[in-house]
């Protein structure tokens, strides 16, 4: 019978937190838009919506409900380094860009 040591239990956890998270197929959807260009969340947001992954619904301001969402995956990937922050445009929108 084998036995585990305590820094062989260190060492998975150390292999395990170095495995890429599995992505929503939405995180995926939103890295693809990116990577051909598109860099407002809003107009992301819309993208999503026409093509059937977001709900179509909407605030009274117009705002997709969905909005919030994709921002939470934008700034998901700013923090892995992979897109930047650039600036927010007036409470309506955010652009981000795409890490070179």
């Amino acid at each position: 019978m084998d036995q585990i040591s305590f820094d062989d239990l260190l060492m998975e956890d150390t292999i395990e937190e170095k495995k890429p998270k599995n992505e929503s197929p939405l995180h995926t959807k939103v890295s693809s838009i990116l990577k051909v260009g598109e860099n407002s969340a809003l107009e992301i947001c819309e993208q999503l919506i026409e093509e059937g992954y977001l709900s179509k619904e909407r605030f009274s301001t117009n705002k997709p409900k969905a909005y919030g969402q994709v921002c939470i995956i934008l700034e998901d990937l700013v923090k892995q380094g992979k897109l930047v922050f650039v600036k927010e445009l007036e409470k309506t929108d955010r652009v981000y860009e795409m890490r070179g």
